[in-house]
């Protein structure tokens, strides 16, 4: 009865640490963003977003009523998010992720080197190869990146087929999802950062499902995908330690080399692709986007996140735990940081002159969405 307990409080603290930092998160966007009326917008959508959910988990409508919902919804936000990219100006805009990932395809396409060329606010590419790969059909097809945000919000609709069991959880998740300001902001300003996660989350579903099944899968794909998204973000790594680290110790000595070997070329052939065109290595030394991103924590910091994660990786038993640990650890590496720049330089300029990116925070919300409607799965009323 104690351990009963004990799990039982742990499923609490649970749900209230992925409902906290949903609220947390998006409240520190409308705290940024929401201009001279923020005092009335973030009590007002605290209590619309708390109200909604109080009773959508009550609420029982009959199936066919949530699987309408859910396409509506989502038709009409693709659409949306299609409307947006076409008609906000980037260059109009204060953030420039979306011109470092144009400035870095246009490199690639014309032989140049990707990360010494300014973007139209002055500042250096930090994207990684992957990244800037992803984002090619869209530059190439339809004149701008930020068409990646309608595919990638696709994506993350079919995942929720994927990861949920009833359109009653899939609508849930759509729902928080696009009544989340942090996401909003993320599609007005056309930032590749959200989608570079949800990418992610399609990566470690993905190989959850077939790394213990699939013996092809696990010795040759597995490898190659794990080296492809590493090269879309340094930060990356904490879920794919929680998900491989542990899977990786049990592999063979034959199944680890070959896992190495391959890892090693893919990363040794893209880098290669993209740094060949500098003029000499110290320019690769002192413009590339490993420092760049490595920067943007103390190194301690950054490996005691390694070091979590690693360990929470002989813990994990389901999706939902690599959802959960990977949202808990991806807000900590962006919360530490947050405190210590405004212990450092004040609340004036952390958030009006912007020393901290608030848009880390992101990091964490497409995990976060899916661990709140996961861990919450057993108070829906089963359909029928």
């Amino acid at each position: 009865m104690i351990l009963l307990k004990n799990f039982k409080d742990f499923q609490n603290l649970s749900k209230f640490s992925i409902g906290f930092i949903y609220l947390f998160v998006n409240s520190l966007f409308i705290f940024k963003y929401g201009g001279k009326f923020v005092e009335y917008v973030l009590p007002l959508y605290l209590i619309l977003i708390t109200f909604f959910l109080f009773i959508y988990l009550k609420i029982k409508f009959k199936k066919n009523v949530y699987k309408w919902f859910f396409i509506i919804f989502a038709t009409i936000f693709f659409i949306s998010v299609c409307f947006v990219n076409y008609f906000v100006d980037g260059n109009s805009l204060n953030v420039d992720r979306w011109s470092a990932m144009e400035v870095g395809i246009k490199a690639i396409l014309n032989n140049q080197y990707p990360y010494n060329i300014p973007d139209f606010l002055g500042r250096e590419s930090s994207n990684l190869p992957t990244l800037i790969i992803l984002g090619m059909p869209f530059y190439l097809l339809l004149e701008s990146v930020g068409y990646l945000q309608a595919f990638v919000f696709l994506l993350f609709a079919f995942l929720f087929f994927k990861i949920f069991d009833d359109y009653k959880q899939r609508f849930l998740a759509l729902v928080i999802l696009i009544f989340s300001p942090s996401y909003l902001w993320e599609i007005y300003v056309k930032s590749d950062l959200f989608s570079n996660f949800v990418l992610l989350v399609f990566f470690l579903l993905l190989s959850w499902k077939y790394i213990a099944k699939n013996e092809k899968f696990r010795t040759i794909w597995l490898p190659v995908f794990t080296a492809l998204i590493f090269l879309t973000r340094l930060s990356v790594v904490i879920p794919l330690l929680i998900l491989l680290f542990k899977p990786f110790i049990c592999f063979s000595i034959k199944q680890k080399l070959i896992f190495v070997f391959i890892f090693s070329l893919i990363n040794v052939f893209i880098l290669s692709y993209f740094f060949h065109n500098a003029q000499d290595f110290q320019m690769i030394v002192k413009y590339n986007p490993f420092t760049i991103q490595g920067g943007k924590q103390p190194l301690f910091l950054s490996l005691l996140f390694v070091f979590f994660a690693c360990l929470v990786s002989f813990k994990v038993k389901n999706f939902l735990d690599i959802a959960f640990w990977s949202a808990i650890l991806f807000f900590s590496a962006s919360l530490l940081p947050f405190l210590l720049h405004l212990k450092d330089f004040g609340w004036k300029n952390v958030f009006i002159n912007s020393y901290f990116d608030v848009n880390f925070f992101n990091m964490s919300m497409p995990f976060v969405i899916i661990s709140f409607v996961l861990l919450y799965k057993n108070k829906f009323i089963p359909e029928r």
